[in-house]
């Protein structure tokens, strides 16, 4: 596969290129003190949102073939870069959001899992069947819910440990 160059430009002006044999659509840039710089190249649009949420102040701009504009896709004297999409820094609240009102995370299956670890009556069966109730579509298994206590514990999280009773032999 032919490797193409892809080409982002800053609000400043300032040019950021990548050679990949990857397809790229967007680029994150943040702003830093020697100016603007890459947060990453990204293939689709949600991918660079999510990157985006990484860094406050970052912002997410077209990533497009570098050749594209040689061979005059683009304005020869545009040097502006043109913003994907309106940007708000990630950790602020959005637009008609009251600064009084904290903002909560978004509710998501592996937070959710998290949280009923901590509680020690219930078992992984019953932390699936949670689970469930409140994400119909959730693949959860006891596995799952088993593997995300491991890894929890590794990072030092003190998750109450659950033992299967022994069958009676």
């Amino acid at each position: 596969m032919a490797k193409t160059t892809y080409l982002a430009v800053a609000p400043d002006g300032s040019q950021h290129t990548r050679t990949t044999d990857r397809d790229y659509t967007h680029a994150v840039l943040v702003e830093g003190p020697d100016g603007w710089g890459v947060l990453g190249f990204c293939g689709r649009l949600d991918l660079a949102q999510k990157k985006q949420a990484e860094r406050s102040g970052a912002i997410i701009v077209e990533a497009v073939p570098a050749n594209s504009r040689a061979l005059g896709a683009s304005a020869p004297d545009a040097d502006e870069s043109e913003v994907a999409e309106k940007t708000e820094p990630a950790n602020e609240p959005a637009e008609g959001a009251s600064e009084a009102e904290p903002t909560e995370p978004k509710r998501t299956i592996g937070r959710l899992v998290e949280a009923l670890l901590m509680d020690e009556t219930l078992d992984y069966a019953a932390i699936v069947e949670r689970v469930v109730a409140e994400f119909p579509d959730a693949k959860t298994t006891a596995r799952s819910v088993a593997s995300v206590a491991a890894v929890q514990r590794k990072k030092g999280v003190d998750i109450p440990k659950r033992r299967k009773a022994k069958s009676p032999s």
